[in-house]
């Protein structure tokens, strides 16, 4: 439709999910452009040119937009080249023209707890071993996408200058080469250990270079010298900078750990096939990049745990809490029951005295890297794996429960009080860590998050309410009211403190309880724009210690909330984004169905202004 705005002669559009096509056509005709634009339900590279074509001739202009974290992980390569090769005519105009992946070498081991799991140990003592398949492991496949802008200035040291590691030229003047490897030979900038690689990419849209699409975090993005020569702070130009969310930044991890030293060159190779990205790095200057396999998780870690999970299981300050309780709870006469998936502070108390431990593992990868765990540490004689709910050991046979409680299965944080149903075949006599859980809530104003469900309305002079209708419709059908995020990736403001929506006591049985039904209000105290409701579960191991799944430090309203990296917490957005007062309040309610597992969340703004 910018085209065609802008006097195109001819516009052929293609679509091949059937319900976006159906609904561009309808876009189109209502923005008055159906007389000018074609739209052919396939996807491009099923196009065909000539009189019973696709298209009567080849074009001689492109636009597209093929692109995800890595560039090239929806087939940006295999679009262009197809392009260029059956449906555009020689030096025609392509936009995006260019486009450039840039790397940066940092250190940071707290990049590293989302990759390798930690020993785990207390007060310099060690209670749990990692084997050494998983600290040489060199990860998962997958890339490990991230809000890069959001990660600590603090928590990692660049070790390398930002590097521009390979270009494409998306105009055809060049081929696209599927397959490629280049070396570069880079000067330190500072001594330190190579952990890993930050990646992002731009665009150069035009053909005279004057239009830049920029991916990169708020340190390095292009607009950000222009900011601080105006005063601006670097934290206040990361709210700035345009935000990416479908486009954000990507760490990859080292196959080794490499010391660098200033001044000492070294050799950054970077790999890529049809549709992902690798790298390493090697401490001396070479002359020719080695060849190297696309790197694939060995050790079953990465493959049973998702990075949340693997940081949660290196917190130490998590770790220590844990351990605090069970020093507490564990004597020599100890036969503990731990039930989470993957719990290693499970195996952990055993070295603290307990004398035996049962653990139930289900999942058959989470089952596997316990044994390697177990094997590692030499305890297999006091630890023995369940791998069904149905062989629980008896009630007579263990003295303590224990849980984190973590479950590969669970999606939002309270989901995990799947534990309390496994805890309640036995009596409530029986010790138990934790002893209670509370769901948590805060109204908030998110700087970008909403507009992840934000209708599109009227853009760059289009309407596209059709659009905003189709995907309603489809949310309406099948996206829960309350959906996961990472919340430290997305900056939010508090707009009232946090509130207790309802607190439950493991020591009760979950069968006997009758159903819940609540309803209350919450009160605003900063004015502000409310589109969300943050929400998390906290974990209550006695009466002393708690181990959250939401914000780390005390919430004050109107304040940024600092969210625990480890956990994803619960998000309910507004299909109205609202302008709220200190006169405003949220009405909430909850329901719970303990026969069925079911909760239900709603949420009211009253005395709304909306926007």
């Amino acid at each position: 439709m910018m085209a065609a705005k802008c006097g195109a002669d001819s516009i052929t559009a293609c679509e091949a999910f059937t319900p976006m096509a159906k609904c561009a056509i309808k876009i189109i005709q209502e923005n008055g452009f159906e007389d000018k634009i074609k739209l052919i339900h396939k996807r491009s590279t099923k196009m065909t040119i000539g009189k019973n074509g696709d298209m009567v001739k080849k074009a001689n202009i492109l636009v597209t937009e093929v692109f995800d974290t890595e560039l090239i992980g929806e087939g940006a390569l295999s679009t262009f080249r197809h392009a260029h090769e059956n449906l555009l005519e020689e030096n025609s105009i392509v936009i995006p023209h260019s486009a450039t992946i840039w790397v940066q070498v940092v250190e940071s081991s707290a990049v590293c707890a989302w990759n390798t799991i930690c020993p785990i140990k207390v007060k310099n003592k060690y209670l749990l071993n990692t084997p050494h398949s998983v600290k040489s492991c060199s990860g998962a496949a997958a890339v490990h996408d991230i809000q890069l802008t959001q990660f600590p200035d603090d928590a990692f040291k660049p070790l390398l200058p930002p590097q521009p590691i390979f270009k494409f030229d998306l105009s055809g003047k060049s081929t696209l080469l599927y397959n490629e490897k280049r070396c570069l030979h880079v000067k330190p900038i500072i001594n330190g250990t190579a952990h890993a690689i930050f990646m992002w990419w731009d665009l150069i849209m035009d053909v005279n270079n004057q239009v830049l699409l920029s991916c990169a975090p708020v340190w390095e993005h292009p607009d950000t010298k222009i900011l601080q020569n105006k005063g601006f702070s670097l934290k206040t130009i990361a709210d700035l900078i345009p935000w990416r969310d479908h486009w954000m930044q990507a760490i990859y991890y080292l196959p080794v750990e490499t010391p660098v030293t200033v001044n000492n060159e070294v050799s950054l190779i970077g790999y890529h096939d049809e549709y992902s990205l690798w790298f390493q790095l090697i401490n001396e200057s070479i002359n020719e990049a080695p060849d190297c396999e696309r790197p694939v998780c060995s050790c079953n870690v990465h493959v049973a745990y998702c990075r949340t999970r693997i940081g949660q299981l290196n917190d130490y300050t998590r770790n220590e809490k844990y351990i605090k309780v069970l020093e507490e709870k564990i004597t020599p006469d100890t036969i503990c029951l731990c039930l989470s998936d993957g719990c290693l502070l499970g195996l952990a108390a055993i070295k603290l005295g307990a004398k035996k431990i049962f653990v139930l593992e289900t999942n058959f990868l989470s089952k596997k890297c316990i044994e390697m765990f177990i094997k590692k540490n030499e305890l297999s004689e006091k630890v023995e794996i369940i791998e069904s709910v149905d062989n629980l050991p008896p009630e007579n046979e263990i003295n303590l429960i224990f849980g984190e409680p973590y479950f590969i299965t669970s999606i939002v944080p309270w989901e995990n009080l799947y534990f309390w149903y496994l805890i309640s075949r036995y009596s409530s006599q029986i010790q138990r860590i934790p002893i209670a859980a509370t769901i948590m809530g805060v109204i908030v104003e998110f700087n970008d998050l909403h507009k992840i469900r934000a209708p599109l309305g009227v853009c760059e002079g289009f309407d596209l309410s059709i659009f905003d209708k189709l995907i309603q419709a489809s949310s309406d059908k099948s996206d829960s009211p309350v959906e996961v995020q990472p919340l430290w990736e997305y900056p939010t403001k508090a707009l009232s403190l946090p509130f207790v929506i309802k607190k439950f006591d493991l020591t009760e049985n979950v069968n006997e309880i009758e159903d819940v039904n609540i309803s209350e209000t919450v009160p605003i105290l900063t004015n502000g724009m409310c589109n969300g409701v943050a929400l998390w579960i906290d974990w209550h191991l006695n009466s002393e210690i708690t181990i959250s799944s939401g914000p780390t430090v005390e919430v004050q309203s109107g304040t940024r909330i600092s969210w625990d990296p480890f956990t994803r917490q619960g998000v309910h957005l507004f299909k109205d984004i609202t302008h709220v007062t200190q006169q405003s309040t949220v009405l909430w309610s909850f329901s719970f169905a303990p026969q069925y597992g079911n909760m239900k969340f709603d949420f009211r703004i009253l005395s709304k202004n909306i926007k």
